[in-house]
């Protein structure tokens, strides 16, 4: 009955860290799908585009106005896992996965992990504030130090120049509106992990990390109590039943050496 159900719990566990496991790669992977459209202006690579009202099929640069219709990132064609109708002439659009976007520090410096919303300058993102449209999260750091980082001369959608540091983050799409409050505790544990990795880290990744982590204590904590609990009792019965308790013992250390092994590993992947 003690084998019976150390097995059961063990089985219930594994398959949680193996999910785990899976989504690790898969987030690692992240590959860009993308479509085309028209456009009646140059639009650069990078650049953040909106659709256009009453023009089927025709994208233009995004900013505060046409913010609402946001379709993606503009990307090259051959950055894309699946690129939909691409064709000379037309402006290729990533609507998902990881991708260079244009981005300026007009809203303050922005950090891995941050949501990047769209800006009063055309096709170029910034720091969301609270209610903002956005256009997904940065993976990666950007501020005026950065590597490629230049003060360039845009116009906002008023038509008025303004200079500003410009330049590219790495970043996840995912379209809609940012968060009215920040979470002030995940942003601590997130530069708490980057400090001992010693690279950015975005928040999805720290979430999920988070949860392998919470999923693997209490699978192992459970495991320990079920052990200890059923040895009490099996002794208790029967003051002879010591190898059998010391064989379930053994049988327990051995699943949760897996647990641990197989938990450290997904989060060395996710976090490395």
């Amino acid at each position: 009955m003690q084998r019976y159900s150390v097995l059961i719990i063990t089985l219930l566990s594994l398959p949680v860290m193996l999910i785990g496991l899976v989504s690790t790669n898969a987030s690692a992977a992240s590959p860009n799908i993308s479509r085309s459209y028209s456009s009646t202006t140059s639009v650069p690579i990078g650049s953040i585009v909106s659709l256009v009202s009453n023009k089927s099929g025709y994208v233009e640069p995004s900013n505060i106005a046409n913010g609402q219709k946001l379709a993606g990132v503009v990307v090259n064609s051959d950055e894309s896992l699946l690129a939909v109708n691409p064709s000379s002439g037309k402006v290729q659009v990533a609507t998902d996965g990881n991708v260079n976007t244009l981005v300026s520090t007009v809203n303050g410096n922005i950090i891995a992990g941050q949501e990047v919303a769209v800006s009063p300058f055309n096709g170029i993102g910034m720091m969301a504030s609270p209610s903002d449209r956005v256009i997904g999260t940065a993976l990666t750091n950007f501020n005026n130090k950065t590597s490629g980082a230049a003060v360039e001369q845009v116009r906002d959608s008023s038509g008025t120049s303004h200079n500003i540091t410009v330049g590219y983050v790495k970043l996840s799409i995912s379209i809609g509106v940012a968060n009215n409050t920040s979470n002030s505790s995940l942003q601590a544990i997130q530069q708490f992990i980057e400090s001992l990795t010693g690279h950015n880290i975005s928040t999805y990744r720290v979430i999920v990390a988070l949860g392998i982590a919470f999923l693997a204590i209490i699978s192992m904590v459970t495991l320990i109590y079920a052990a200890v609990y059923s040895s009490i009792i099996s002794i208790g019965r029967n003051p002879l039943a010591k190898f059998a308790v010391l064989r379930t013992l053994t049988s327990v250390i051995s699943m949760i050496v897996l647990i641990a092994g197989v938990g450290s590993l997904s989060l060395y992947l996710l976090l490395y």
